[in-house]
């Protein structure tokens, strides 16, 4: 299976390829960054993600609305 090429001789691919390279690129803003996990002692660590686990498993007992009903 042959490409089509356009008239001006470059295939559609080749120009996705250049729109992509030449597009500028953008980096995340520094100063919207979170580093306070990264002085975080294991125990705190292990603290925050307990509690994390306790939400989750709070909101999955939670009867959600419509849950009783029998399926057919």
């Amino acid at each position: 299976m042959t490409q089509r090429k356009n008239t001006g001789g470059e295939s559609r691919v080749e120009k996705l390829i250049r729109f992509f390279k030449n597009m500028p690129a953008k980096t995340p803003d520094t100063s919207e960054a979170d580093y306070t996990g990264w002085h975080q002692s294991e125990a705190d660590y292990q603290k925050q993600q307990q509690q994390w686990l306790n939400q989750v498993q709070e909101r999955k007992k939670q009867k959600r609305p419509g849950h009783d009903k029998k399926r057919k």
